[in-house]
């Protein structure tokens, strides 16, 4: 299953998409702080704040 992270640093945001059919659809977000998920690699959390030290 293919997944793709949208990082934008001026936000200091993190967008996790996964493709559902023929479209993708959002599977995890945070901005400034919080805890983003894959859903290809079971068990990956990411705290947004430690992309952007």
């Amino acid at each position: 299953m293919p997944e793709y992270w949208i990082i934008l640093p001026e936000f200091m945001t993190v967008a996790i998409l996964t493709i559902e059919g023929e479209r993708y659809k959002l599977h995890s977000f945070a901005a400034l702080e919080g805890v983003v998920t894959s859903k290809v690699i079971e068990g990956l959390q990411i705290n947004v704040r430690e992309i952007f030290e």
